[in-house]
């Protein structure tokens, strides 16, 4: 190759997925390599860094951007070294090899038969699964999940369960019983100074609560001596609250209302398939004064969930909830009457016609702002790479792919061990090309971490 054709290729490596106006141009990629740092370059000088060191790693093209941008191996080595280690692992072992003579401590590589149960989503529920994989890659959602973990493992211990508020009898009580049930704080408080110093603790985590609950479950809760069940409640409500209205995603085991229902049922989430179940109460079953006729039937697609009173012919619960591997807050979901017992024809054409001409809004378009449509899954879209996993084989080996691709660039892995793997999990040589490995990252990347995901759910593009 000429220059100019080698100046345009390495161009095109630095400006994938980046905005026309945004561009990087060879006087901008000459100056930022003359530094020998990483901190040393603007916020835009070191994404730069981070692209060639990531998408450079062969030894040809390394050569011909040393030559063409008037770099030194010296200047180039010193900026990989100038990374912390974490930032070096997402670069893989082809730098950690040539500057440092070094295999990185890269976590154990993973199987690509790991992702085999994606391949198990069925179609229809194919876009809400993949959303919800996504979701709990974005570290916002993992540094949430964290949370909630640790808030339901205090909810267990009865430590939190039985903690009490004495009364002044109880107080004294305590303080006098042979096996010590008051805290050794309060040995020499009166009952009346006992009792300021907990409604002081108790109104301080609540305003530590109210004002970031996060940097109060991070940096405070582990002080906290009086920390009771329903303090723990209230946090882990607000994780939940948090996870379902910003990420669109329901945490396994949160119980929410079901549309179309008045009272007496509600649904447990589990994010996964259901065994096959029924239930049926009726006089014979029901408890006492629980006079109901009830049944709710699971199926692998959907649960049937029907009920009335005795004393009532209309329906208290009259559902069909979508039983999907994985559940997200569906915010367009739309309740529309179905009589089921006309022929399929005629609801096959009623549904198409619903699905053609409605154009629901979101909560936010309801206050007044517009959106943009956003692609859904024949046309997913970051820069010039395109995914139609519409086409082709199976969408879902595709998505199984692509999460394999992401979580091992993601734990340090170059490209090289992401092929190898691939190639012995498909038993042939070059099953998935370079390009397509890299188009499938960027996607990924961009989808997880910037929230695009919830394009998918939504239909629209939120405004940043």
């Amino acid at each position: 190759m000429n220059k100019n054709e080698i100046e345009d290729k390495l161009l095109r490596i630095f400006n994938k997925n980046i905005l026309a106006q945004d561009k990087y141009t060879t006087d901008e990629i000459k100056k930022a390599f003359s530094k020998e740092s990483y901190s040393s370059g603007s916020q835009r000088e070191q994404q730069l860094y981070i692209i060639f060191f990531t998408e450079f790693d062969n030894n040809k093209d390394i050569e011909n951007f040393r030559q063409l941008y008037k770099t030194t191996s010296r200047k180039i080595n010193n900026l990989y070294k100038s990374f912390e280690d974490e930032k070096k692992k997402e670069f893989g072992n082809y730098w950690s090899i040539k500057v440092t003579r070094k295999k990185l401590s890269l976590r154990k590589i993973k199987s690509r038969k790991l992702y085999n149960y994606i391949e198990k989503f069925q179609t229809y529920e194919l876009t809400p699964c993949i959303t919800y994989e996504m979701a709990i890659r974005n570290d916002d959602v993992k540094a949430l999940f964290k949370r909630y973990e640790k808030i339901n493992h205090m909810m267990k211990d009865d430590t939190y369960l039985y903690k009490r508020f004495f009364t002044n009898d109880n107080f004294e009580n305590a303080k006098n019983h042979p096996i010590q049930t008051l805290s050794e704080e309060y040995e020499n408080c009166t009952y009346k100074e006992y009792e300021t110093i907990i409604v002081k603790k108790l109104a301080t985590y609540k305003r530590l609560i109210e004002e970031d609950y996060k940097k109060f479950i991070d940096e405070y809760i582990h002080r906290c001596t009086e920390l009771r069940i329903s303090e723990l409640n209230m946090l882990k409500e607000k994780i939940e609250e948090e996870l379902i209205n910003n990420y669109l995603i329901y945490p396994t085991g949160y119980t929410r209302d079901v549309p179309g229902t008045t009272y007496f049922y509600k649904e447990k989430i589990t994010n996964s398939k259901k065994d096959k179940n029924k239930t049926i109460i009726t006089d014979k079953n029901a408890e006492d004064g629980l006079q109901i006729r009830f049944e709710e039937i699971i199926h692998d697609e959907f649960i049937q969930v029907q009920g009335t009173n005795i004393k009532n012919t209309e329906y208290y619960v009259n559902n069909i909830i979508p039983n999907f591997h994985r559940q997200v807050n569906d915010q367009n979901q739309i309740n529309i009457p179905i009589n089921f017992s006309l022929p399929i024809e005629e609801i096959f054409e009623y549904i198409t016609k619903v699905k053609k001409k409605i154009n629901p809004k979101t909560p936010t378009e309801l206050l007044g702002e517009k959106l943009d449509k956003a692609n859904d899954m024949s046309s997913i879209k970051v820069g010039k790479e395109t995914l139609d996993a519409t086409r082709g084989e199976k969408p879902q080996v595709k998505f199984a792919d692509m999460f394999f691709i992401y979580d091992m660039k993601q734990e340090g892995h170059s490209y090289v061990d992401i092929i190898y793997e691939l190639d012995k999990y498909y038993n042939k040589q070059t099953a998935i090309s370079d390009n397509t490995i890299k188009k499938y990252f960027a996607i990924a990347d961009e989808y997880i971490k910037r929230k695009r995901y919830k394009e998918l759910i939504t239909g629209k593009v939120e405004k940043k």
